[in-house]
C-alpha cells in the first residue's frame, strides 16, 4: 500500500469505528473534504484487518481515472487479472472475485462514483465475500453501504494557552498538535518547544484541524515560528474570506492553506507545483525534467526542486516497480492545475506531457526484441497511468487522431506483456474508428487489432482488420511492414489450430527483404518452432527453435524466445523426452517472470506436471496440478486455451487419480491450490522436488507457544531464511542467494516473525544464532 501524508495521528477511534462497519456492512464509504485524511485512514484500517481477508486486501487508487475504460483498466491491472476474452469488466471482475475474501479499497473515487457505484453493486451481488472500503467526496447510494464522514483532528480550544506555557497538558491529548510537530520534524525545523504551543494550537485551530493544511504549515517551519505563521495565515483566511462567503468554512480554510503554502514557495517551486498537476498519479524524476523543466526551470534545478516540494509535504516520494517515483495528493493537483491553467500554460504543459510519453511508447516499440526488453517492460508498467491519460487527451482532442494512432501503433507489446489486451483493443478501436489517414500509424494500429482480436479468438474480426491492413500496407511498399503483416497471419492461423498455415505465413515473412537482420523475427521463428512442434514435426521444430535461440543470443530478446521454449517442449514431449520437457518449461517460467507472463505459466506447467507424470512421480504431478490452478485462479487467467492443452491436463489428472486413488490425489492438488501464486511457481522450479517443504512455505502463519518454540517452529526452508537474515542479509539478497522471489522471501521473514512471536529481524537473527549447529 501507498505511504500517504496525512498522519494516522489523532485516529483511533475511528479506526476502530471503521472496522466495526466493516464488520457489518459489505461497503463502506469515508467521506469529507480534501485533506481530512480519508486515505490514511482507509490504509490504516486496511492494514489492521489484513489477516481477516485470506486473498488479501488490495489498494487500488483510482485518483487518475477519469472514466469508465480507466476504471475498468486501474481496477484489472491492481488485481493482477489476466483476461483475453472480450466479456465487460464487471463480468470479468466478478468472476475474479467470486470464490475470494477480500477487502477491496478503492481511493478517490469521487470523479468516477457512477462507474465505481455500477462496479460495486455487480462485485457485492456476485462475489459474496467480497468487502469494500472506499474513500470519495461524496456518497454512492449503493445498496447496504455505510457511509463515515472523516473528523478534522482535534486542537485545543481558546484560553488554555497559559496552560500550555506552564507544560501541562500534554500536547499528546491534541492529535492535531502531535501531527504538527512531527512534520515539522521531519521538515527540518527547529524543535517544537514549550513555548511554542500556544501559536501551534491557534494555528491549528485557524486550520480547522485539516491534517493536510496542519502538514503544509508544519513544512515551512525552517523559514518561520509558529508565531510568524500564524500572522501569515490570519492575513490569508481574511483574504479567502472576503472573496467568497458562500463556499463552507472548511473549504475556505482548505482553500486558503494551500495557497498560503503555495506563495510560500519559492519561484521554481510554484512553477513545478503547477507544472507537475499535468501528472497522473506517479511521475519519475526523468520525467518530471522532461516536462516541467524550461527556460524558467532549467533541467538541472529540477532535482532540487522536487526535494524542496518534498520537504514541504507537497510532494510525496515513494517507491514503486523498483524506483523511486513522485506525486502530488488530489487536493494539491487540482490546485496545481488551476494555477497553471491561470498562467496560461495548460495547453503547452498538456502537449509536454503528451510528448513526453508518446517519445517513450515509441522508444519501447523499439526495444521490444533486444537486450532491455525487462527495463523497458517494467518502465511501461510504471508509466501506466501517464500513458493512458496522455492517450485520452488524444482521443478526446480534435486534430490529435494521428497522435492517437502513433500511441496504438507502438503499445502491442506493452499491452500483450502486461494481459492488457480488452483495453488495448477498445483504444485501437477507437482510434482507427477516429481517424481514416492512410499512415502507417494506422497499418500497425490495424496490425495490433488483428493481433488483439487472435489472441481472444474473435477471428471474424482479426480477419477484417487484417484485409484492410494488407491492403494498406501494399500502398507503403515497406518490407518490414510486410512480414510483420504476415506475422500476424501466422498468428491467427495458429489460434485457429491451421499450423500447416502458419508455417506457411511465416517462412513468407521470413522471405521478406531486410527481414533477415530484423530481431522482430524472432517473431516467426517461435510461430515455426509451435507449429511443426504440434504437427509432430520434430527436427523441424528443433531446427525453428535454434533459430529462435540465436536471435536470443543475438539481440537479447527474451519475451518470444520464452515462447519458443515451450514450442520445443511440445515438440520433446510428442517424442518422449519427458526430462527435457521439465528443463525447457523451468527455463521458460524463469523468463515468464521476468515480464509477469501469467499466459506462458499456464502453457508451461501444464506441460511440466505432464511430463512430471510421464516420468513417475504421480506425487509431484498431482500437486502440480494445484499449482497450476493456484496461479490461474490468482491472476484471472479464465479457460481460452487451446483444446490440445486442456486435453493433455485433463488425461494427465486422469491418469494421477488412477495412479494415485481418489483421496490421495485430491490431497495433493489441495496442497498445490494452498500456494501463494509466487510458491506455486517456485515449487514448479525446485528441482528437488521437496513437496513437503514447498507445502510449509505455502502455508498460513501459526501462532507457536514459548513451549513449542524449543522443537523449533519453522520449516527447513524457514530455518535456511533464518540463518540468512542472522548472517545480516536483505529480503531481495535473501531471494537471490535462495534463487526466489523477493516477495516470496518477505513472506517467509513475516511467517518466521509470527512464529516466533516477534516484529524484530534482531530477534530472527538471536533465535538462528542460539539454534545453529
Amino acid at each position: 500500500m501507498p505511504v500517504e501524508v496525512t498522519s494516522i495521528v489523532g485516529r483511533r477511534e475511528e479506526v476502530t469505528a471503521v472496522k466495526k462497519a466493516l464488520a457489518e456492512a459489505r461497503v463502506v464509504t469515508l467521506t469529507g473534504i480534501g485533506g481530512v485524511g480519508k486515505t490514511r485512514l482507509a490504509i490504516q484500517v486496511a492494514a489492521e484487518l489484513r489477516r481477516a481477508f485470506s486473498d488479501g486486501v488490495p489498494f487500488i487508487d483510482l485518483s487518475a481515472a477519469m472514466d469508465g475504460l480507466a476504471l475498468g483498466s486501474t481496477v484489472v491491472e491492481m488485481l493482477n487479472i489476466r483476461d483475453k476474452s472480450t466479456r465487460d469488466l464487471p463480468e470479468v471482475v466478478s468472476e475474479f472475485l467470486r470464490e475470494r475474501t477480500m477487502l477491496l479499497v478503492l481511493d478517490n473515487c469521487e470523479q468516477i462514483a457512477g462507474e465505481c457505484a455500477e462496479l460495486i453493486n455487480t462485485v457485492i451481488r456476485r462475489a459474496p465475500s467480497i468487502r469494500i472500503l472506499a474513500t470519495s467526496r461524496e456518497r454512492f447510494g449503493v445498496t447496504g453501504e455505510y457511509v463515515w464522514r472523516v473528523p478534522p483532528l482535534s486542537a485545543p480550544g481558546p484560553g488554555t494557552g497559559a496552560e500550555f506555557t506552564r507544560g501541562s497538558p500534554a500536547p499528546a491529548e491534541y492529535p492535531a498538535l502531535v501531527l504538527f510537530a512531527e512534520r515539522a520534524a521531519k521538515a527540518g525545523g527547529p524543535t517544537t518547544g514549550r513555548d511554542d504551543w500556544p501559536d501551534v494550537a491557534r494555528l491549528c485551530r485557524r486550520l480547522d484541524g485539516l491534517p493536510l493544511a496542519i502538514e503544509l504549515a508544519a513544512g515551512q517551519t525552517r523559514k518561520f515560528t509558529p508565531a510568524q505563521l500564524v500572522q501569515r495565515l490570519d492575513e490569508r483566511l481574511a483574504s479567502v474570506d472576503a472573496h467568497d462567503r458562500a463556499v463552507p468554512d472548511r473549504h475556505r480554510t482548505l482553500e486558503a492553506a494551500i495557497d498560503w503554502s503555495y506563495q510560500l514557495c519559492s519561484p521554481q517551486e510554484q512553477l513545478l507545483w503547477a507544472r507537475a498537476s499535468v501528472f497522473a498519479g506517479r511521475f519519475g524524476l526523468d520525467a518530471a525534467e522532461g516536462v516541467c523543466s524550461g527556460a524558467d526551470l532549467p533541467l538541472e534545478n529540477v532535482l532540487d526542486v522536487v526535494g524542496g516540494l518534498v520537504n514541504k509535504s507537497v510532494l510525496v516520494h515513494e517507491e514503486h516497480l523498483g524506483e523511486v517515483q513522485y506525486r502530488l495528493l488530489e487536493t494539491l493537483a487540482q490546485y496545481g492545475r488551476v494555477r497553471l491553467r491561470q498562467a496560461g500554460q495548460e495547453a503547452e504543459l498538456v502537449r509536454r506531457h503528451r510528448d513526453w510519453y508518446l517519445r517513450l511508447a515509441e522508444q519501447r516499440a523499439t526495444h521490444s526484441h533486444g537486450p532491455d526488453q525487462v527495463a523497458w517492460s517494467r518502465r511501461l508498467r510504471r508509466e501506466r497511468g501517464n500513458l493512458s491519460a496522455a492517450m485520452d487527451h488524444c482521443m478526446a482532442t480534435r486534430g490529435e487522431e494521428q497522435t492517437a494512432l502513433r500511441f496504438t501503433a507502438a503499445l502491442l507489446q506493452y499491452w500483450y506483456e502486461g494481459g492488457q489486451l480488452r483495453e488495448g483493443r477498445q483504444l485501437l478501436e477507437r482510434a482507427l474508428a477516429a481517424d481514416g489517414e492512410q499512415t502507417r500509424a494506422r497499418v500497425m494500429s490495424l496490425r495490433n487489432l488483428a493481433f488483439i482480436g487472435a489472441n481472444q479468438q474473435d477471428f471474424a474480426a482479426a480477419e477484417t482488420a487484417l484485409r484492410e491492413c494488407r491492403t494498406q500496407a501494399r500502398r507503403l511498399n515497406d518490407p518490414l511492414v510486410d512480414a510483420r503483416v504476415l506475422d500476424t497471419e501466422a498468428e491467427l492461423a495458429l489460434h485457429r489450430g491451421d499450423f500447416v498455415a502458419t508455417i506457411a505465413r511465416s517462412k513468407e515473412a521470413l522471405a521478406c527483404p531486410g527481414y533477415t537482420t530484423d530481431p522482430v523475427r524472432s517473431v516467426s521463428y517461435t510461430h515455426l518452432t509451435i507449429a511443426h512442434a504440434m504437427l509432430g514435426n520434430h527436427d523441424e521444430a528443433v531446427a525453428a527453435f535454434q533459430e529462435a535461440q540465436r536471435c536470443s543470443v543475438e539481440f537479447g530478446e527474451l519475451f518470444r524466445f520464452s515462447w519458443a521454449l515451450i514450442g520445443l517442449a511440445i515438440a520433446e514431449f510428442g517424442v518422449g523426452k519427458h526430462p527435457s520437457v521439465i528443463t525447457h518449461t523451468r527455463e521458460a517460467i524463469r523468463i515468464a517472470r521476468e515480464f509477469d507472463n501469467m499466459f506462458g505459466y499456464s502453457s508451461a506447467l501444464a506441460l511440466m506436471l505432464c511430463s512430471v507424470t510421464a516420468e513417475g512421480d504421480l506425487a509431484r504431478g498431482a500437486v502440480l496440478i494445484g499449482a497450476r490452478q493456484r496461479v490461474r485462479q490468482s491472476f484471472g487467467i479464465t479457460d481460452v486455451l487451446s483444446e490440445a492443452e486442456s486435453d493433455l491436463v485433463e488425461g494427465a489428472a486422469a491418469t494421477l487419480g488412477e495412479g494415485l486413488g481418489d483421496a490421495p490425489f485430491e490431497e495433493a492438488v489441495a496442497r498445490g491450490l494452498a500456494f501463494t501464486s509466487d510458491t506455486a511457481l517456485d515449487y514448479a522450479l525446485d528441482s528437488s522436488g521437496d513437496s513437503a517443504d514447498s507445502a510449509d512455505e505455502a502455508a498460513p502463519p501459526v501462532e507457536v507457544s514459548s513451549a513449542e518454540a524449543g522443537s523449533s517452529p519453522l520449516t527447513a526452508r524457514e530455518r535456511q531464511v533464518a540463518d540468512l537474515v542472522a548472517q545480516g542479509l536483505s529480503n531481495k539478497q535473501i531471494a537471490a542467494e535462495l534463487v526466489i522471489s523477493p516477495r516470496t522471501a518477505e513472506g517467509h521473514v513475516e511467517h518466521i516473525l509470527t512464529k516466533l512471536g516477534s516484529t524484530s529481524r534482531a530477534h530472527i537473527a538471536a533465535w538462528a544464532t542460539r539454534h545453529s549447529g
